[in-house]
């Protein structure tokens, strides 16, 4: 494997071992056990579309794909840094609150942080938004969007992206897409669901819709309801005069330091 292509999921695993890891299932475990094996036989590439990367190629991905992301981490590259000082936009504001964790990967947390810990770690966020609005024939659409891959998309200038520059100057909406996580349309009924680069679209017959992260395997509930997954998801509403309610999922891979 020798092209240049950027592969930003491979950042969400510290390790080698990590990676591997997202393509075992459980029946892997039940019948291989050994992780050795495992590891064989996922290498083949018999279940996925394609075989996984092998050690040097997984190494030589992240080294890609930190060279791209490198460039973004002044404050300078932050798409942020189109929003007026005299812009006090509730929703605005905690776009930019995340911009910086998530684009960096890294967000050392303590005191009165996110998560409220007296002890700092070293945090990567991921964000999921839920945003809606009602168009001009009355139809209520709604999504939930991975805020991370909003801006890669952007940085990148996949097909339809988001113009973060101008939502930020004010003069564009963070619009739901049938590309989302997950995109709904109630006057006609219509429904997406699209797995994105940092999670992957659940539907429990329990628990209902949950996301669950690529990196850790955590779920993120996003009902509001009981659930013993709660604890993953840090759940706030914000309100704005331009976007109205949006909800900010955020979840953390932590690891002390």
């Amino acid at each position: 494997m020798g092209d240049k292509r950027i592969d930003f999921g491979i950042l969400d695993f510290n390790t080698y071992e990590d990676y591997l890891e997202s393509y075992t299932t459980k029946q892997d475990k039940q019948y291989l056990r050994r992780k050795d094996v495992i590891a064989k036989y996922l290498k083949l590439g018999y279940r996925a579309t394609s075989a996984p990367y092998d050690a040097a190629e997984f190494k030589r991905r992240q080294f890609l794909a930190m060279n791209a992301i490198r460039p973004k981490t002044s404050d300078e590259q932050y798409f942020s840094r189109y929003l007026s000082p005299n812009n006090k936009d509730p929703v605005l504001l905690q776009f930019k609150e995340r911009e910086f964790p998530i684009y960096s990967k890294i967000l050392a947390v303590s005191g009165k942080s996110l998560y409220n810990d007296s002890i700092i770690e070293t945090c990567r966020r991921q964000t999921i938004v839920f945003t809606m609005y009602t168009d001009n024939k009355g139809s209520e659409i709604s999504a939930y969007i991975d805020l991370g891959m909003s801006w890669a998309n952007t940085t990148r200038q996949a097909y339809n992206h988001a113009n973060w520059k101008g939502i930020y100057e004010g003069r564009a909406h963070l619009r739901p897409m049938p590309h989302h996580l997950s995109y709904r349309n109630a006057q006609y009924n219509v429904f997406y669901h699209t797995d994105s680069d940092n999670f992957k679209v659940v539907h429990d017959d329990r628990y209902g819709l949950m996301f669950m992260h690529k990196g850790d395997h955590k779920y993120l509930p996003v009902g509001g309801h009981d659930n013993p997954f709660n604890r993953n998801v840090n759940r706030s509403t914000v309100i704005s005069p331009k976007y109205g309610s949006v909800i900010f999922y955020d979840h953390a891979l932590r690891k002390k330091v």
